[in-house]
């Protein structure tokens, strides 16, 4: 008896070193021009690679607790998922084994679809449309093209070169950005924004968070705070549009020598305005604590507006 229980035991080990163990994969299907690629996995890491072959390759690891994993076609789209239980207690998230990782190359002419949980994901070297969507998963973008969409909840995003139509969103997690073209829009509440870009038109919004910014050729920028402070370094195009705003956060701005733009600024509730374009004063209301700006640069043919509640705007060269 005490033999049958070794000989048991030994395959149980045996069987949960089995279960413990990487999970290889090694695929790949032929596909055409602008293929749809649909990739989910829920934990681990993922890295996407635009390529010039007609083909999506997927190779390395699964998760030591996938279940199945599905590499198939679906007309012009491509389906992969990393499948995983359907029960998952707190026990499951426990980091006690091998998580995803998986590099997959797509052709450069595909639109993605990713979507995890806390898994990170890389994508670089793509010319269509691009959609990833992760919790607590970390984004790393670059050389990608068209219409992008970056969306995380706690991870942060960090993105280089993207050009075209970009929208960049976390909740608590930080956005840095260098080297876009486009249309870009950064969301953050409580993570921090720091950007380097070349985009014509541009969006930002904090909540608690901090905004470090430097803009070029901007035509229309609109820049948002709550409590977090806003520190811009820009060149305004003649023509173009810059609007700032924040509650209690401070909002500093530093412009290019040769701006031309008219200027107004608006505060509330004890805020404060410094102008260091030109000698014009802050003019402060009869009644009540609010004072505004109101002045001209060159010949004014650009405009800039700003407004804080308790916060401060100031205007530097």
């Amino acid at each position: 008896m005490n033999v049958l229980k070794q000989i048991t035991l030994s395959v149980f080990i045996l069987a949960c070193s089995f279960s413990l163990q990487a999970k290889q994969v090694n695929e790949s299907l032929e596909v055409k021009e602008n293929v749809r690629v649909k990739i989910e996995n829920l934990r681990g890491k993922v890295a996407i690679i635009g390529t010039d072959s007609l083909a999506v390759k997927v190779s390395g690891v699964l998760d030591y607790k996938a279940t199945d994993f599905v590499f198939k076609k679906e007309g012009n789209s491509v389906i992969i998922q990393v499948q995983m239980p359907q029960n998952m207690n707190h026990s499951f998230w426990d980091n006690d084994g091998q998580e995803t990782d998986l590099k997959i190359h797509v052709p450069q002419s595909a639109r993605l679809n990713f979507k995890g949980v806390s898994s990170d994901a890389s994508i670089e070297n793509v010319n269509n449309e691009i959609n990833v969507r992760t919790v607590s998963g970390d984004i790393d973008a670059k050389d990608l093209s068209s219409r992008i969409e970056l969306d995380t909840v706690s991870g942060d995003i960090k993105s280089q070169r993207l050009a075209g139509r970009i929208t960049l969103n976390t909740v608590s997690g930080d956005i840095k950005d260098s080297a876009s073209q486009g249309r870009i829009n950064y969301q953050a509440v409580s993570g921090d924004i720091e950007a380097n870009s070349t985009a014509n038109e541009v969006y930002a919004s904090v909540i608690s968070g901090n905004m470090d910014i430097t803009l070029a050729q901007v035509i229309d920028a609109e820049l948002t705070s709550i409590s977090g402070d806003i520190d811009a370094n820009l060149e305004l195009s003649d023509q173009g549009l810059l609007k700032m705003s924040s509650v209690s956060g401070d909002i500093d701005v530093f412009l290019q020598k040769e701006v031309n733009a008219s200027v107004r600024v608006h505060s509330q509730a004890g805020g404060k305005i410094f102008n260091k374009l030109n000698n014009d004063k802050v003019k402060k209301a009869k009644h009540g604590p609010s004072s505004h700006l109101d002045t001209t640069v060159g010949d004014g043919s650009a405009s800039i507006k700003a407004s804080t509640v308790s916060g401060r705007v100031g205007l530097y060269y």
